[in-house]
């Protein structure tokens, strides 16, 4: 399952799962934490292949006459949510071992750094726990502030200049890099781009990339793509902004 983002992930497995669910006699809902960012940076595609497992298992075992997909934030920081994706199912028989394949399901959330955690009690209640980045605010690069940190008119265009262009070749490399699943030259790319965004101290888009660069050492690169591609988007239209502003406005 592709989807560009939580929202419409969740939203492709309610369409998925509905009739299924109406053939098994439940009612399918969902129940979404208002706190929950609408724009998480995350691997989609395999929190997909998580949640259609829990969802079909709690159609296939439910508890009652209702699934319910529960969302919950359970730590906000700056740059960062981490959420909690739980149903209820039947509890199983005491005699019965790992009934669920809790185990592959274990696996697969470990494999991109989340946690499955089981309660048993007149329910079994499964939960995914996952951490994902928030974007930051486009960023607001303040050039007066930038120009006197550099000294003068001269080193200011000289750095927006040298950034705009390196940004630009190294975006040219990229997709070669994500085609061909090359994660340690992905993860340097991150770490360069990074670095010439901080230089111009858009720190917000620094901080995200930073953050890219870490998960980039548990998920996988399928996983990654898309976050990675937008935050390129991000950062050329950051250093973009650099070269073309104004002296003496704030550039973004």
């Amino acid at each position: 399952m592709h989807a560009t983002s939580l929202p419409d992930l969740l939203e492709r497995l309610g369409r998925r799962y509905l009739s299924q669910a109406r053939r098994r006699g439940v009612q399918l809902a969902l129940d979404i934490d208002p706190a929950l960012a609408t724009d998480l940076v995350g691997p989609f595609r395999a929190l997909a292949e998580l949640l259609q497992q829990l969802i079909a298992l709690a159609i296939e075992n439910p508890h009652g006459h209702r699934v319910t997909l529960f969302v919950d934030v359970v730590h906000d920081e700056p740059g960062r949510q981490t959420a909690h994706f739980s149903v209820d199912l039947a509890a199983p028989p005491a005699a019965a071992t790992d009934a669920f394949g809790i185990s592959d399901l274990r696996r697969k959330a470990q494999a991109v750094g989340g946690t499955l955690h089981e309660e048993l009690g007149d329910a079994c209640h499964l939960s995914l726990e996952l951490g994902f980045i928030v974007p930051p605010a486009p960023p607001h690069v303040d050039v007066v502030a930038l120009r006197a940190t550099l000294g003068s008119d001269e080193a200011l265009h000289e750095v927006i200049d040298a950034l705009g262009n390196a940004l630009a070749a190294d975006v040219g490399h990229l997709e070669r890099a994500l085609a061909q699943a090359d994660a340690a030259a992905v993860r340097q790319w991150l770490h360069r781009v990074s670095g010439a965004l901080g230089m111009a101290e858009a720190t917000g888009l620094a901080a995200m990339g930073l953050r890219l660069e870490q998960d980039m050492v548990i998920r996988s690169v399928d996983d990654m793509a898309l976050a990675v591609r937008r935050f390129a988007v991000d950062a050329t239209r950051a250093l973009a902004w650099l070269r073309e502003g104004r002296l003496h406005d704030p550039l973004i």
